[in-house]
């Protein structure tokens, strides 16, 4: 019984002491000291300005108007509305926004100084911006193109407008968009 016990013991010793090798064979064959890594570059990038670059002129929007080689599009309308409360600010933020995009279809640069005047006109009466000036940002913000600038003004607040339009004047000249209603 005793030489039983003395070979069973022998043989999980020996089987540890060989898993143990084992895997310091393993290891050794696989360590990271012995890993080769090969690494293919490919040529160089070429950077080419946008400015050379032939873009397709985007697609106008279902609500636009062109004119002398610009073109004014409706992108949307977003209604915010703001509610303060047990706020020490005088005042309703609430407004309707209308963003807008202007480009030229010739790819000149535009200046945004040389817009003028933006309003609405709807049920006979003519509706002017809130305080706020119209916010122009450049198109894409990232990389700007030039010849195509955001422009976002903001309306007094309303849910809703039936058919009405809207004017700007760029450069002395009237661009309106009609049959708009949200």
């Amino acid at each position: 019984m005793i030489i039983k016990k003395i070979t069973v013991n022998l043989i999980l010793i020996a089987g540890c002491l060989l898993s143990v090798l084992t895997g310091l064979v393993i290891s050794s064959l696989f360590s990271p000291l012995t890993r080769e890594y090969i690494y293919y570059t490919q040529r160089k990038a070429i950077t080419i300005p946008a400015t050379n670059l032939e873009l397709p002129l985007p697609l106008p929007s279902i609500l636009t108007t062109e004119q002398a080689n610009l073109r004014v599009d409706l992108e949307k309308i977003s209604v915010n509305r703001y509610f303060i409360i047990y706020s020490l600010i005088y005042g309703d933020q609430s407004h309707t926004a209308y963003h807008l995009y202007l480009t030229d279809l010739q790819r000149n640069k535009l200046n945004p100084a040389l817009l003028q005047e933006i309003w609405l006109e709807g049920d006979g009466r003519k509706i002017l911006p809130v305080a706020e000036l119209p916010l122009i940002k450049d198109f894409p913000a990232d990389q700007p193109l030039g010849w195509k600038i955001k422009i976002i003004v903001k309306f007094p607040y309303q849910t809703t407008r039936s058919n009405h339009s809207l004017s700007l004047n760029y450069n002395s000249l009237r661009f309106t968009i009609t049959e708009i209603s949200y």
